[in-house]
């Protein structure tokens, strides 16, 4: 059912394209038959336009009725910009031009007129005897020049349509995947809470076993870790609650658990202040954000290397700087690499830094970035967040 749904889904948006694609070519047709039809008025009205002017050469009387009409005709005309000039080039007369910036007949406004109705249409000659010997230059009307411009300002408008659609569309697309993620994160913390109940009883029951306590303490901390991961994958698509926390000791404390899973060939160096910085965190989400990017580094090393955490305090935020020793990040992935399915791992969904970008900067107001990057010698993390101040911290 979902396939044929699919199917026609993707049948009518061909067809809507297919229509649109039709609608526009036809509006473009007809723009060009207007111009065409206008442009053969326009010379129409200049041939009638010499014609008058060799006739008023021949003719001595202008009150004769041939006299009238091309008198008639040559002032009437006033739509087309135009220049007459005689067989040495001089210009004799002009019409439809602005008078006073043509002072006079060879002015560089005239000239440049000139130069560019030359190219516009093409020219009318008229000879009369053997003295006679004229030459009509003609430029566009005012109507015509915005009916030329009317394919471009509809293309733009198409343009923009279809921009507001693509985005609106992908929008939508990129909203339903998001309730797509968040559905499956809240199910499967629903799925883990069920087996990790019942887990918690058999440690209980253990308890009362002899049993080595090392080993039950192991078992706690394991069960304790899936509690933080049932409690993260429940926390996404709502809105978290954020509780003044030491950031210095929370970020050690997920540095530390993740030490001790650690392969031996996986070095850290941390440096952290001793000094407590508070500022309005989720722990469980900041706790992923923080795993995501060192299990990053790890990835990037092959499973050897050099991972450092350090801070940095600045103004009234605080940056934590998350390094490692790996291939760095290909160049056409840097600007990528935070966006939903974009991975540079051969096994991998692309969505960590996707997910730890969203818990930084949505859930925290914060900023995560890509602070630099070189082949072979590594990459490095930034998070950014800002601290609270001490007399905030205080009432809380």
């Amino acid at each position: 059912m979902k396939f044929f749904q699919k199917s026609s889904d993707s049948l009518w948006r061909g067809l809507l394209i297919i229509g649109s694609i039709l609608i526009v070519g036809l509006i473009l047709w007809n723009t060009s038959r207007l111009i065409a039809s206008s442009k053969e008025d326009e010379r129409q009205r200049m041939e009638l336009w010499a014609l008058a002017q060799k006739e008023l050469l021949k003719t001595t009387d202008l009150n004769s009725n041939i006299g009238e009409v091309s008198f008639k005709i040559l002032t009437e005309n006033n739509k087309n910009p135009m220049i007459l000039v005689d067989e040495q080039g001089k210009i004799l007369r002009f019409s439809n031009i602005d008078e006073k910036r043509a002072v006079k007949n060879d002015s560089t406004y005239l000239k440049s007129i000139l130069k560019r109705i030359r190219v516009e249409n093409p020219p009318i000659r008229i000879r009369y005897g053997s003295d006679v010997d004229q030459t009509l230059y003609y430029g566009h009307s005012a109507l015509l020049k915005k009916i030329r411009l009317y394919p471009l300002a509809l293309f733009s408008i198409v343009l923009v349509f279809a921009t507001i659609l693509f985005v609106f569309y992908k929008t939508s697309r990129v909203a339903i995947q998001n309730k797509l993620w968040t559905g499956m994160a809240k199910e499967t913390a629903h799925q883990i809470g069920t087996p990790l109940s019942s887990l918690m009883g058999w440690i209980t029951l253990l308890e009362s076993e002899k049993i080595s306590k090392e080993a039950l303490n192991s078992m706690k901390k394991d069960l304790e870790r899936l509690e933080t991961i049932t409690d993260r994958f429940s926390k996404i698509g709502s809105n978290p609650t954020l509780i003044p926390t030491d950031i210095v000791q929370e970020t050690q404390s997920v540095v530390t658990y993740l030490m001790e899973r650690s392969s031996s060939l996986i070095s850290f160096e941390i440096n952290l202040p001793d000094q407590k910085y508070f500022t309005p965190l989720c722990s469980p989400l900041y706790g992923w954000v923080i795993e995501n990017l060192i299990k990053n580094g790890i990835d990037a090393m092959q499973g050897e290397g050099t991972i450092r955490v350090r801070t940095k305090v600045q103004d009234h935020f605080i940056k934590i700087m998350i390094s490692d020793t790996g291939f760095g990040i290909p160049k056409h992935l840097q600007k990528a690499i935070f966006s939903p399915g974009v991975t540079n791992k051969k096994r991998g969904w692309g969505l960590g830094l996707s997910l730890a970008k969203r818990i930084v900067e949505d859930y925290h107001n914060g900023f995560l970035r890509l602070q630099e990057t070189h082949p072979e010698k590594g990459t490095t993390m930034e998070i950014m967040l800002k601290l609270m101040a001490k007399d905030a911290v205080e009432s809380e």
